[in-house]
């Protein structure tokens, strides 16, 4: 895990995640046991990310004690992350906006879904594609 001040790039992407409703509160939680069996003296705030059911994203960014980042370059890879959050279910498709198409360059993609893969888990391309879920 990297989640130091020096290199928050785990910490920060868990975060936007959050922040994005990308990943759920189960997710988070198996993040934080991850995170906390394999430090060898955790920092509290990862106790705190064991049930992150009524902490915003600003209440996280106090307990953590500093805004962590994950090395965003664009608003498209933030879309790529709300895209993310409806293909998994956990966001209508109305959450996209204008914003459906989040089309990155292929390192920036592999470099977010690699992060999706090692911090969760999770496949990004075995989810649905968007156009699954537009309205008819």
């Amino acid at each position: 895990m990297r989640i130091t001040r020096e290199d928050s790039t785990d910490l920060g992407f868990v975060r936007y995640c959050h922040t994005f409703g990308a990943v759920n509160h189960e997710d988070i939680t198996l993040w934080a046991s991850r995170a906390i069996d394999e430090e060898s003296d955790p920092p509290t705030f990862l106790y705190d990310m064991l049930d992150v059911r009524n902490i915003s994203g600003d209440e996280l960014d106090r307990r953590i004690g500093y805004i962590s980042g994950y090395g965003a370059k664009t608003d498209e890879e933030f879309d790529y992350i709300r895209q993310i959050a409806v293909r998994r279910g956990l966001q209508p498709y109305s959450y996209l906006g204008s914003a459906e198409n989040a089309i990155l360059p292929p390192d920036r993609k592999k470099y977010i879904d690699d992060l999706f893969a090692h911090n969760f888990n999770i496949t990004v391309d075995h989810l649905p594609q968007t156009h699954n879920f537009k309205p008819i």
